[in-house]
């Protein structure tokens, strides 16, 4: 049968490699992988003999914390190699579990022709107790053991799993030692909390389900010491996982492929079967066409893989009110961002201005951060957490959600602001040697929200007033200035994420501001919208008709074109345009930041005419230098309408326009907003 001479030819290839010096190549030793890991610890002797079969490797997350839960991963070789660590599933299943967060111990043991079973798996009890007891040293997590195998390393890994606790086991008049005394660590526990069975033999006295042996020598024969099946079964009993299936307690994932021809896929149907007898939890995927080792490594397998092991260790977890001893706080990378609703917890900016996240989401099959117009993957631990990291980011405010399983969410980790027409995250990135924006030990104003009725819309309004620390203090009148948010923004934007507060108090501070009150109401009107005359006029209705003359009534501030100034961001400065610039004897300064009007959103290359859009504005210039005691303008540099803002500005110049003109670096974003309102309030009512 094919089988049969599939298992004989491994048989004999096995029997050559094993042929070679205990310290060469060693069974399938093949050419070493490469992981991306922040240690790695090479040929550690975990039974203090010298021997290359009582070698590890151990291997530690790239995200360094105190202690990482551990998985033993085994090769798999039908039991021939005594040295194949280094080919152990390197680039698929321990590549995913570094990922996951798991420190990844890959260990030798001895062959079948180097001793006969229980030699094999007492070596990899030997490595759970040197788990244990080297612990401190390695940065492991004792209170959670995976293991892991696949062919031959499935055998050893769901037997070391269903003898938790097992010393010696008897079949018939066969007793066999499964524990051992290999290392120092003959104290130490050699349970684990988890296995991962990839395509191993599990039933040995039924490799062909039923079905005759038809070969003269079998790997378990081999591993038997020459023991015949039909001879003395009972040694076959003790070597297989299913012998103890039954009371098994510890959680069990099979993997295993319906188009294996060298372990049947029945091996893996059976073991289920009597696993479920047991009192943990089993759970079985059968890869349609999957062969021995071949299409078997999916992302979804490797995902179910970690999912399982996250069940596991939340399970035990909740079994015990109290936990184990704690090997020490984890070392956070980078500092908390301003942003977080826990300062010290997740999202965490590092040194190079790349933001760390980390989303509780342990049912998930996929989480991604997207931020800055990109979408950056996340990948779950042990633990449910799904972390990763972003590129560098600049300085600045920035929203940001997270797509989960294709859905978006704000992060409940981060304080939400309203922006881009509803509650998004986000996380601001400090700029260096830029501190204006951020409070400080100076006499700080009020924030105040208040409601009042809009004639524009037959409906109460709110809005957000800003008055300097002195207003409480005196009877003195003050000058005005109408802040505007940009679209998909409201009355809170310039208070929250603008921090004007904070700005003004330290300009006024420092003496480099007027004394002024702030008012900043919603742009958004129902019955208004586009960038011309005809979609702005509502704003302008509202906030002559409306806004102004409650302000007014309530607040003392000067009644005059004076003492009046109107600004605004984006939207905000297309309104402040077309407003401010038909009403000069309603406003004395006005400040555009970052508008589309002039071009670089939906209008030409060409940007716009100025003369058409605003008649007399360069045809008759000087009119509007007598009214205006400030007209500014601003953009970031890498914001699409800086090129058409800056033409349209040399244009107002040519034509004799006064006009005071700044760019910040940035985008169309709020560190720019903050840098223009903090220049253009430093101007404001100085005349």
């Amino acid at each position: 049968m094919k089988k049969a001479f599939i298992t004989l030819a491994a048989v004999l290839v096995g029997a050559v490699l094993q042929a070679q010096p205990a310290g060469g190549f060693g069974g399938f030793q093949l050419q070493e992988n490469k992981l991306e890991c922040s240690q790695k610890f090479t040929d550690v002797d975990y039974a203090s003999d010298g021997e290359v079969y009582h070698k590890l490797d151990i291997y530690l997350p790239k995200e360094v914390k105190a202690s990482y839960p551990v998985v033993i991963h085994i090769y798999g070789s039908a039991w021939f190699s005594n040295n194949s660590k280094g080919a152990a599933d390197l680039n698929t299943i321990c590549a995913t579990l570094l990922d996951a967060g798991c420190a990844v111990v890959c260990p030798n043991h001895r062959s079948s022709t180097d001793a006969a079973f229980p030699a094999q798996i007492q070596d990899i009890k030997a490595v759970i107790r040197f788990v244990r007891g080297e612990a401190e040293k390695y940065h492991f997590d004792t209170s959670f053991i995976g293991i892991s195998g696949f062919s031959s390393g499935g055998h050893l890994a769901s037997l070391a799993a269903v003898t938790n606790g097992i010393r010696e086991y008897t079949v018939g008049n066969t007793t066999m030692d499964i524990e051992g005394s290999i290392g120092n660590y003959t104290s130490y526990s050699s349970d684990v909390d988890v296995a991962f069975d990839w395509s191993g033999p599990v039933d040995l006295m039924n490799m062909d389900c039923g079905e005759a042996m038809k070969m003269q020598v079998s790997p378990e024969e081999v591993i038997l010491g020459g023991v015949k099946l039909a001879d003395d079964p009972s040694p076959y009993a003790i070597l297989s996982p299913i012998t103890y299936a039954a009371q098994n307690t510890v959680p069990i994932h099979i993997f295993h492929g319906s188009a294996d021809n060298v372990v049947p896929v029945c091996q893996g149907r059976r073991f289920y079967d009597e696993l479920k007898k047991g009192k943990a939890e089993v759970a079985y995927t059968e890869v349609y066409g999957g062969g021995h080792g071949f299409n078997m490594y999916s992302d979804e397998n490797l995902a179910e893989m970690v999912d399982f092991a996250i069940r596991a260790k939340a399970a035990k977890a909740s079994k015990s009110s109290r936990r184990g001893p704690q090997r020490g706080v984890e070392a956070l990378p980078g500092k908390g961002a301003p942003s977080n609703i826990n300062q010290n917890a997740y999202p965490r900016i590092l040194d190079d201005n790349s933001v760390a996240f980390r989303v509780y989401a342990p049912e998930a099959k996929q989480v991604q951060v997207d931020i800055m117009a990109k979408k950056y993957d996340l990948i779950k631990d042990i633990d449910g957490y799904w972390r990763g990291r972003t590129d560098p980011l600049i300085a600045g405010f920035h929203y940001y959600t997270l797509i989960v399983d294709g859905f978006a969410f704000s992060d409940p980790a981060s304080r939400t602001y309203f922006g881009c027409s509803r509650d998004f995250s986000a996380i601001d990135i400090p700029e260096e040697g830029c501190d204006f924006y951020l409070t400080k030990n100076v006499p700080h104003g009020s924030i105040r929200t208040m409601t009042y009725w809009s004639e524009e819309v037959k409906a109460w309004r709110p809005l957000t007033v800003y008055t300097p620390a002195s207003y409480e203090k005196g009877k003195k009148k003050y000058p005005v200035l109408y802040l505007q948010h940009g679209g998909g923004e409201d009355q809170t934007g310039w208070a929250v994420q603008g921090h004007t507060g904070d700005i003004l108090d330290n300009l006024i501070a420092e003496g480099k501001a007027s004394e002024m009150i702030i008012v900043m109401s919603n742009g958004t009107l129902p019955n208004a919208g586009g960038y011309d005359s005809r979609g702005m006029a509502p704003f302008g209705r509202e906030i002559i008709g409306s806004v102004i003359p409650f302000i007014e009534s309530n607040f003392r501030v000067y009644a005059d074109a004076r003492h009046r100034a109107l600004a605004g961001l984006s939207m905000g400065g297309g309104q402040t345009f077309y407003t401010g610039l038909v009403n000069l004897d309603k406003f004395s300064s006005l400040g555009i930041f970052s508008s589309g009007i002039f071009g670089g959103i939906a209008q030409t290359e060409g940007g716009v005419d100025l003369e058409s859009i605003m008649p007399g504005i360069l045809t008759e210039s000087a009119k509007f230098n007598k009214a205006l005691d400030l007209l500014y303008i601003s953009v970031g540099t890498d914001d699409p309408r800086c090129a058409l803002t800056t033409k349209a500005v040399e244009t107002m110049k040519e034509n004799g326009l006064e006009v005071e003109f700044e760019t910040f670096p940035g985008d169309h974003e709020w560190q720019v907003w903050r840098k223009s309102i903090h220049s253009f309030a430093s101007k404001l009512f100085t005349k």
